[in-house]
């Protein structure tokens, strides 16, 4: 039996790509993994859009941020899927981020380095995309071949999640998700990226 475990651990979000190209038919299997996400009541309430032009990805790029930080690597990535749901299904966030995660690990065992991007402007995003305005958009994944190796974040211990029959104590302190494992663990590699934007 295949060990997925490994693979998980592996993963990182990345943020610096290769100028290579992706295939057409490895995009396609990207979508091939999410099509095959569990859905409530199989409803399957996404669509997808791929977006390899360069021009497109820019202005979708610049439609990125995270707090304050514009996301520049959203529109230097080879690839950008954006994850469109349908609010109709009171389970779309739900069912759309599962079918985000399969692509994550697909591209992982792949080889390829993604970056999951939940900060935007929707409606010039939707503009810029001709989406319908009944969709949401849920999420865009940057996606590419990595130009980096960043180690791993901290993690919170399993112990320190895990309650067994009920919700066991108050669970790590609002000060260790913040400082152990939150932004401020993650913000230095945004610095690090502007200032290799600035050379």
């Amino acid at each position: 039996m295949e060990d997925l475990l490994p693979l998980i651990r592996r993963r990182r979000s990345i943020r610096r790509f290769q100028r290579r190209p992706l295939p057409k038919e490895i995009l396609e299997r990207l979508i091939e993994a999410a099509r095959w996400a569990p859905s409530a009541s199989n409803v399957q309430p996404w669509q997808f859009i791929v977006v390899t032009d360069e021009e497109v990805r820019r202005a979708v790029g610049r439609e990125a941020r995270f707090l304050f930080v514009k996301s520049y690597h959203v529109a230097e990535a080879p690839a950008i899927i954006v994850i469109c749901g349908d609010p109709r299904s009171p389970f779309y966030l739900h069912d759309c981020c599962i079918a985000g995660a399969h692509i994550l690990l697909e591209a992982a065992a792949l080889g390829l380095g993604t970056c999951w991007i939940g900060l935007f402007k929707e409606e010039r995003i939707k503009e810029i995309l001709r989406i319908p305005e009944r969709w949401k958009v849920v999420a865009l994944i940057a996606v590419g071949y990595p130009a980096e190796d960043p180690t791993p974040p901290p993690r919170l211990k399993l112990e320190e999640v895990l309650h067994w029959e009920g919700f066991g104590g108050k669970g790590p302190p609002l000060r260790r998700r913040l400082f152990g494992v939150g932004p401020l663990t993650v913000l230095p590699r945004y610095f690090k990226m502007l200032l290799r934007r600035g050379r």
